[in-house]
C-alpha cells in the first residue's frame, strides 16, 4: 500500500502523513500497526468465509 493509499484510507492529506512520520513517529507507528492488523483481520475473515463455503459444498455432496 502506498503512502497515498494510506492517506486516502485515513482520510488525510499525504503531507499530513509525512509530517506525522517525521514529528510524531509513535502516532505514525500505531497507525501503521492498526492498518496491518486490519489487513490481517480482513484476510482471516475471507479465509473463514472460503472455508465455510467449502464445508457447505462438501456437506451438500454427502446428501
Amino acid at each position: 500500500m502506498t503512502q497515498r493509499d494510506i492517506a486516502g484510507k485515513l482520510d488525510i492529506n499525504v503531507k499530513t502523513l509525512h509530517k506525522w512520520k517525521k514529528d510524531r513517529p509513535k502516532v505514525y507507528e500505531l497507525l501503521m500497526l492498526g492498518l496491518k492488523v486490519q489487513e490481517i483481520l480482513d484476510k482471516l475473515k475471507k479465509e473463514c468465509e472460503d472455508l465455510e463455503n467449502s464445508l457447505d459444498v462438501k456437506n451438500l455432496q454427502k446428501c
